[in-house]
């Protein structure tokens, strides 16, 4: 009796160790540096991790027209993944505030495929004027092709300009901007 009760222990103990093991194989996570948090990224096949140099907020005050840009915002997005599974994800400038007129400010994005795979968001060298108040800009699409072998990675440079026109820009003096960079899965 006490060899049969052993018995069905240990098998009780092997099918848990399997179910944990068959898990963990199952299981992909998404980690972001920086303020945001992990239930705004969900990505199945692999693990992507976010990391915004000074976190994902941008924000812009005192700043006078002129033809560099007037703040940048570097971030990478890294995709590990031992799947076929394509591991796609999107980026958004969202506009929490912008008191300066209408289409005083532009940005412009760089886009580096640093690790050699899959396709990264396409560069925005025009610049795209921003709109006074709040919005949700859809920056691009990427996706890394699996497997990876490894981390590899996706560089970009978000930089805000305010540009010098011919006419008087002194309405746009002691006015603030903020925005952050979200960065989400895509089915």
């Amino acid at each position: 009796m006490k060899k049969r009760n052993m018995t069905r222990i240990i098998m009780f103990v092997v099918v848990i160790l399997l179910a944990v093991v068959g898990l963990s194989y199952a299981y992909f996570t998404a980690n972001i540096t920086g303020t945001e948090s992990t239930t705004t990224l969900t990505v199945t096949g692999g693990t992507m991790t976010i990391a915004y140099s000074g976190g994902s907020t941008i924000t812009v005050s005192n700043i006078f027209p002129k033809p560099e840009a007037a703040t940048t915002k570097s971030f990478t997005v890294t995709g590990t993944s031992t799947t076929a599974i394509a591991m796609k994800y999107k980026c958004s400038l969202v506009v929490t505030g912008n008191t300066f007129s209408s289409n005083a400010l532009q940005y412009k994005m760089t886009s580096t495929n640093t690790g050699a795979n899959g396709t990264p968001i396409p560069a925005i060298t025009t610049a795209q004027n921003l709109a006074t108040g709040t919005s949700t800009l859809l920056l691009g699409n990427g996706q890394f092709a699996g497997p990876t072998g490894g981390a590899k990675v996706h560089t970009y440079v978000l930089s805000i300009y305010f540009p010098s026109t011919a006419s008087n820009q002194n309405a746009d003096q002691n006015k603030s901007f903020t925005a952050y960079i979200k960065t989400e899965a895509v089915q």
